[in-house]
């Protein structure tokens, strides 16, 4: 069986090679075999968004902060999928949220 990395390897050789379908079907048989991987659900995220399927963008993002909430990048992607989608409100709630957590990264507070 591939590992985590070799897969996402072939995924994002797809992505970068503008063939999405192909990126989309690498990243689902990625996170299929290792549903706990945060970047698969990313990256398929960001597939998605690239073809304008932002629905199902948004659900994969979701996916991965429900596998690590805090990271801010998944927050940031969130954002992005809801200001092309016209959710301005929830985009900006994203965004928000995205900079919390980079604060708190940072060891700043407000």
């Amino acid at each position: 069986m591939p590992t985590e990395a070799e897969l996402y390897d072939a995924a994002l050789t797809h992505f970068a090679e503008n063939d999405l379908e192909a990126a989309v079907n690498a990243f689902k048989e990625l996170v299929d075999t290792y549903p706990d991987y945060v970047d698969g659900f990313l990256g398929l995220g960001h597939a998605y968004e690239r073809l304008s399927r932002y629905d199902e963008a948004i659900e994969a993002i979701q996916k991965a902060i429900d596998i690590n909430p805090k990271d801010p990048l998944v927050y940031t992607s969130l954002s992005m999928c809801y200001q092309r989608k016209g959710m301005i409100q929830e985009a900006e709630d994203a965004m928000a949220k995205s900079q919390q957590l980079q604060m708190e990264g940072s060891g700043s507070s407000t």
